[in-house]
């Protein structure tokens, strides 16, 4: 995941360029899963997000989007929003800014999004200088650490419940690696803030589709 140091120095030389919390003043969070889709936990989350009425944005590899199309078009006939995290999950760090656009760019020939969030966070300023004004690029202001191997303990989850405010974009994971902690994390969450009148909605309605990349 991104250092702190590094989403520090992020938002200090790209200024409104990275978008880590929505302002609104309304009760509103905002789930977000990465890497997937993986059918049995993909189809776990939808059906859990389904019986609270829940909204979540679902930031989606080329890669797994073009093995599992039927979970994308799950994910849209849901309701739910999709959001581009390259084809092949690549670090930005590692590569260059052509090799980083044309990754995104095979990702947006299996499915079409203004959303897009770097795998592990990393994008350099160059990067995002070319993507700014073709996709709204989200990271987070919560993270779950659900893709641990070990169970997440219970005290964790309540100190990430208090973390989380109105606006909180909140990480976690529909992939294997997280199939043990996902679902258990997530009912803690949608139970919690249900009953606090939160609601859960995609990043969709905060960031309108504007022309999507060609």
């Amino acid at each position: 995941m991104i250092a702190i140091s590094s989403s520090y120095i992020l938002q200090k030389i790209t200024p409104g360029a990275i978008n880590w919390k929505v302002k609104t003043p309304e009760k509103k969070i905002f789930l977000t899963f990465d890497d997937g889709p993986f059918p049995d936990v993909t189809d776990n989350i939808l059906q859990l997000l389904d019986a609270y009425n829940a909204k979540a944005t679902f930031f989606c590899t080329g890669k797994q989007a073009q093995r599992h199309p039927v979970y994308i078009n799950m994910i849209k006939d849901k309701g739910h929003a999709l959001g581009n995290h390259t084809f092949n999950h690549i670090s930005g760090w590692r590569n260059s800014v052509k090799n980083y656009i044309n990754d995104i760019n095979l990702c947006n020939d299996v499915f079409q999004s203004n959303l897009f969030r770097p795998p592990y966070g990393r994008i350099t300023p160059g990067q995002v200088k070319a993507l700014k004004n073709r996709f709204n690029i989200i990271m987070w202001s919560e993270t779950t650490h659900d893709y641990k191997k070990e169970k997440i303990p219970v005290k964790k989850i309540t100190a990430l419940k208090k973390r989380i405010t109105p606006g909180s974009i909140v990480l976690l994971h529909d992939s294997e690696k997280a199939a043990k902690n996902v679902i258990v994390i997530l009912k803690d969450l949608l139970g919690y803030f249900s009953d606090q009148g939160c609601s859960f909605c995609n990043l969709d309605e905060v960031f309108p589709l504007p022309e999507l990349i060609k």
